[in-house]
């Protein structure tokens, strides 16, 4: 009798071990589900936020693109400077290309390219800073836009 007794306390205990195990891997599993929904969510908007970056800077370089080419047209021209020593004007075109004009004689005195970032402009090695439509060179000196 007393063997049953223990016999039937072991099943019970074993009956109620298993429920609590099943239990447990149950409510893990309902866990790791739900941990692998948010990460699948999670995974969908970071390849959604990408794509918006992507698009997003896609738009900035068109834009920056139609600035820097409106920026050029209105930009170029002839400056003269009455206080440069040698260069009395350099000619602005807007195909990034720039022509040192000597003013006594009108020739052609030398070339380079010019770009510029908003506010400077440079041509080959020399800088302007941009106030208004006239240009301002290292010295100080104010480049008028004549054309």
């Amino acid at each position: 009798m007393k063997s049953h007794t223990i016999a039937w306390m072991l099943v019970v205990v074993f009956f109620t071990t298993s429920i609590l195990f099943a239990g447990l891997y149950l409510s893990e599993r309902h866990t790791l589900q739900k941990a692998q929904t948010a990460f699948d969510l999670a995974k969908k908007s970071e390849a959604e936020l990408r794509s918006s970056i992507q698009a997003a800077e896609a738009a900035t370089k068109d834009n920056v693109s139609e600035l820097a080419a409106e920026g050029r047209q209105a930009l170029s021209g002839i400056y003269y400077c009455q206080q440069a020593v040698v260069k009395n004007e350099v000619d602005l075109r807007s195909d990034s290309s720039a022509v040192w004009l000597n003013d006594s004689s009108g020739q052609k005195f030398g070339s380079a390219k010019w770009t510029t970032d908003g506010d400077t402009v440079t041509v080959g090695a020399a800088r302007f800073k941009i106030e208004g439509s006239d240009l301002i060179d290292s010295r100080g000196n104010r480049w008028l836009h004549i054309r």
